[in-house]
């Protein structure tokens, strides 16, 4: 595929000119007019976006890494996820992704707002996993979102190497051990000894970015290409603290990130 540049991507995602993001206000991603969903006997049911044709197709992971790097500066880590994956289908579908409000993900930045919590790149694949598989059981996309967050715990991160580095030539990885982006850093600053307001800090996580872009098109190519493949499952150590304190037990506890990352245990502890 032909490298995109920040021109034609945002032409894609219908950003330039007359086909501005919010030309539909007032509908919903289906199309459909929100208004009518109200009649002079008060509120009716709303239409079903499931109408809405947003199939997702498989796409080549590496382009949407490289756009991923390449975009983060304009939004963001969840900007960034989102705006590569839907930019790379508006090139290759063409509608309904062109008209897709991606700026709207630039929220998800610094863990939501810069309040430190569900990192964006998580956030926003897990907003494209329930854009594709909105139809399928809550099991269905529970699986995925467990695929992608047991990846972005355990893994060492950065892997992504951009052809032509933006802010610093070097990003060091580490193990983020939480979906939270409070955490993640931390754990890059402890690992690293760099701070957290860095050069160096922002260079990882715009490469984590593309790591994380790449992460969620493998996740949605495997499912669309086998309904019946094996995705990652929790670790026996978090199972077991589920199995304890979740539903079936003492049920003080709902959650499935790594405990031990927040929690200390004694030995007397199960």
């Amino acid at each position: 595929m032909k490298p995109i540049n920040r021109r034609h991507l945002l032409a894609s995602l219908g950003v330039l000119g007359g086909s501005s993001i919010f030309s539909g206000c007032g509908q919903n991603l289906s199309g459909m007019d929100v208004g009518r969903a109200r009649s002079e006997d008060g509120p009716t049911e709303l239409p079903s976006p499931t109408s809405a044709p947003w199939s997702y197709q498989p796409i080549e992971p590496e382009a949407v890494g490289q756009t991923a790097y390449r975009i983060y500066p304009e939004g963001g880590c969840m900007y960034a996820v989102v705006g590569s994956v839907i930019g790379e289908l508006a090139d290759k579908v063409g509608d309904p992704f062109r008209s897709f409000p991606v700026e709207m993900m630039r929220y998800g930045d610094g863990g939501v707002g810069a309040w430190g919590s569900l990192c964006g790149i998580v956030n926003g694949g897990s907003a494209l996993i329930g854009l594709f598989h909105r139809e399928k059981s809550k099991e269905t996309r529970e699986e995925l979102i467990t695929d992608l967050c047991a990846w972005y715990e355990t893994t060492s991160l950065p892997k992504f190497v951009p052809t032509e580095p933006g802010w610093f030539d070097e990003a060091e990885p580490s193990v983020a051990g939480s979906v939270l982006c409070h955490i993640s850093t931390a754990e890059w600053c402890k690992a690293t000894g760099f701070e957290a307001f860095c050069v160096e800090k922002k260079e990882r996580c715009r490469r984590m970015a593309a790591d994380g872009a790449m992460k969620i098109v493998d996740i949605l190519n495997r499912k669309a290409r086998d309904e019946s493949c094996d995705f990652a499952r929790l670790s026996p150590e978090t199972k077991s603290c589920v199995d304890c304190h979740g539903p079936r037990d003492i049920q003080d506890a709902m959650g499935k990130m790594n405990c031990s990352t927040c929690h200390q245990f004694d030995k007397r502890h199960p």
